[in-house]
C-alpha cells in the first residue's frame, strides 16, 4: 500500500494518534520519522544495539521531534512497538526519560518489560493488530550489520618542527622528532618534544 517505509510509518502515527489522544496526551503537531541509524550507529550496549531513538524538536531546525527506527528491524509488529514507544518520549517530553508521565503513556498503550526497553505484547499486538491490516505491509528488508568490519582507532601523526643545527639524522634542519596519538587526546592538547616543546599534527 505504500511505496516507502517513511509513508508507512508517517502513516502509523497518524492512526496512533487517536490512541493518545484517548489517553489525554496528544501528540506534538511536528513529528517526523524514519527508516535511519540511531545517532548509536551499529555499536552494540550489553550486546544490543539501538533499535529506536527520538530527538527533541529543540535540536530540530524546523521544530520538529525526529524518529528514527533502526533499519535491522523489518517486522511490521516489531516496528510500531518500537515507533510507540518514541512516540511516547516526543507526547511526554524527553525531560522525563523513562519515568513519569513516559511511563503512564507506555503502559496505557499496553508496552510491556522495561520501560528502557518495552516490547509489544499481546495486549499491544490487539491493539495494533487493526492499525496493521490497514497499513498493509511494511515496505523494508532487514538490513544486517553484524559482520560489518569494525573501523580501528586512527592514530594521528604529530612532528617537531623546530629548526635545528643539521646532522647525518636530520639534515633538512628539522628535529622531526615524532609520536601518534588519538583525536581524543588531540581535542585536549599537543604531544610535546622533549627538546623543543608543542608538536604539529601532520
Amino acid at each position: 500500500m505504500y511505496q516507502t517505509r517513511e509513508q508507512w510509518l508517517e502513516a502509523a502515527m497518524s492512526e496512533l494518534s487517536g490512541v493518545f489522544q484517548a489517553l489525554g496526551s496528544p501528540l506534538p503537531d511536528r513529528i517526523r520519522a524514519s527508516c535511519s541509524f540511531t545517532s548509536g550507529g551499529t555499536r552494540k550496549k550489553a550486546g544490543r544495539s539501538q533499535i529506536g531513538e527520538c530527538w527533541d524538536s529543540s535540536r530540530s531546525g524546523d521544530a520538529a521531534f525526529e524518529i528514527m527506527i533502526a533499519p535491522e528491524e523489518a517486522d511490521p509488529e516489531r516496528v510500531i512497538a518500537i515507533l510507540a514507544h518514541e512516540l511516547c518520549h516526543a507526547a511526554a517530553g524527553l525531560k522525563c526519560g523513562h519515568r513519569g508521565a513516559f511511563a503512564v503513556l507506555a503502559r496505557g498503550l499496553k508496552l510491556e518489560g522495561p520501560l528502557t526497553s518495552t516490547v509489544g505484547g499481546d495486549a499491544f499486538k490487539a491493539l495494533v493488530k487493526p492499525i496493521l491490516a490497514g497499513l498493509g505491509a511494511y515496505p523494508h528488508a532487514a538490513l544486517d550489520t553484524s559482520s560489518r568490519k569494525k573501523q580501528g582507532t586512527r592514530m594521528l601523526l604529530c612532528r617537531c618542527h623546530a629548526i635545528v643545527p643539521a646532522t647525518p639524522l636530520n639534515r633538512n634542519g628539522i628535529c622531526g622528532y615524532a609520536v601518534r596519538t588519538t583525536q581524543r587526546w588531540l581535542d585536549i592538547g599537543v604531544p610535546h618534544c622533549p627538546l623543543h616543546g608543542a608538536m604539529d599534527e601532520v
